[in-house]
């Protein structure tokens, strides 16, 4: 994500190891509230990373990778957010930024990262896990510093945005254990208080309804998204009298943990019950068995992200939105199989990947 160099330059100012200020632009929990600080002053007071002649010198290389301070229950480190601070990172880099990750209040209040915000000393933003994205977003753009929402589709909104379709993640993955056979599907479904987690109810209600089947509440179960989320979740409906003959799990780690509940419980997958997980990143491809899921490109499109808002920080257009709309695909592995003849309905469609676009309109 840095130089080395720069990192050793940062850590000797403070006092501290270069595993620490790593940590500190990494996201990673264990460093205190004012090691970070200092570390981050520290940053702020080097110009990190070194600026070559073309730039200003006092024009800020900082990417942020942020999230409101409500969202970190969810855990700093995912499979979302791992990816995505790579994928930041590595285009970041190319173009002599440097990037962290990190939370804040759409207030401001009085962590760094909200003092950094107040003092635009991020050249630009890419913004997650927002509930309320125009209230989220709102000190960014009072900054006047450039952003971008991630993982939203906000076509009727004047913010940039990029993410995947969350309702055709979810109707593919739930088309696919219909069009297998499977009649009993449970979702372990993230907050509906996040848009893409009604996205994902939403679909999977969608895909039951064109075949004319009505969705059983108690199939739906709220968890953490974490390993020990799909754990729980699992457990709370494999003990229902007539429990599912098939999971849907919105994200991999709680995949994870699905599999550890059936495993404990002895019940075998696919023979037992088929699991779907929705995310596809390389943890489902190894699991045992391998994981039938809907892929989401995080790498891809967050790298595109962060390429997309450094065209904003650079060139700063004055009246075209952003939006990119990225595509995900069904990817067939051993933790699914067809439990009765298949037979093409007319009423469900195949599933599609769909395809990458960028859109540009005026606001």
């Amino acid at each position: 994500m840095v130089a080395t160099a720069r990192l050793h330059d940062i850590a000797r100012q403070v006092g501290v190891s270069v595993s620490t200020v790593s940590r500190v632009l990494n996201g990673v929990s264990g460093v205190s509230e004012g090691t970070r600080r200092r570390v981050l002053e520290a940053v702020r007071q080097i110009n990190y990373p070194l600026l070559s002649s073309e730039y200003e010198p006092q024009k800020s290389r900082l990417i942020g990778f942020l999230m409101p301070v409500e969202a970190e229950s969810w855990g700093v480190r995912t499979n979302f957010t791992e990816q995505g601070l790579s994928a930041i990172a590595d285009t970041a880099a190319r173009f002599n930024y440097a990037a962290m990750v990190g939370s804040y209040h759409a207030t401001l209040g009085n962590k760094a990262e909200d003092e950094m915000i107040a003092r635009r000393e991020f050249a630009g933003v890419l913004l997650f896990r927002t509930r309320d994205e125009i209230r989220d977003s709102e000190p960014f753009r009072e900054c006047n510093i450039p952003f971008l929402v991630v993982n939203r589709l906000l076509p009727g909104t004047p913010l940039n945005y990029i993410g995947p379709d969350h309702l055709k993640v979810a109707l593919l993955a739930t088309e696919h254990l219909l069009e297998r056979g499977y009649r009993r599907i449970g979702l372990l479904a993230g907050s509906t208080r996040y848009s893409s987690h009604q996205a994902y109810q939403q679909g999977f209600q969608e895909a039951h309804a064109a075949v004319g089947l009505a969705v059983d509440p108690s199939l739906i179960t709220e968890i953490e998204l974490n390993i020990e989320g799909g754990y729980t979740g699992t457990r709370r409906l494999m003990e229902l009298d007539a429990r599912p003959e098939a999971l849907v799990a919105t994200g991999d780690r709680a995949s994870l943990g699905c599999l550890k509940a059936l495993n404990d419980l002895k019940i075998r997958v696919p023979r037992d019950v088929g699991v779907v997980a929705l995310d596809g990143t390389s943890e489902t491809a190894f699991a045992n068995p391998a994981l039938t899921a809907v892929e989401i490109p995080w790498y891809d499109m967050l790298a595109l992200g962060a390429r997309l808002l450094i065209d904003l920080i650079e060139h700063r257009p004055p009246i075209e939105q952003i939006g990119v709309r990225y595509g995900s695909r069904l990817v067939v592995r051993d933790s699914t199989r067809p439990i009765q003849p298949q037979k093409q309905n007319p009423r469900l469609p195949r599933p599609e990947t769909e395809s990458i676009h960028v859109r540009k309109q005026n606001q």
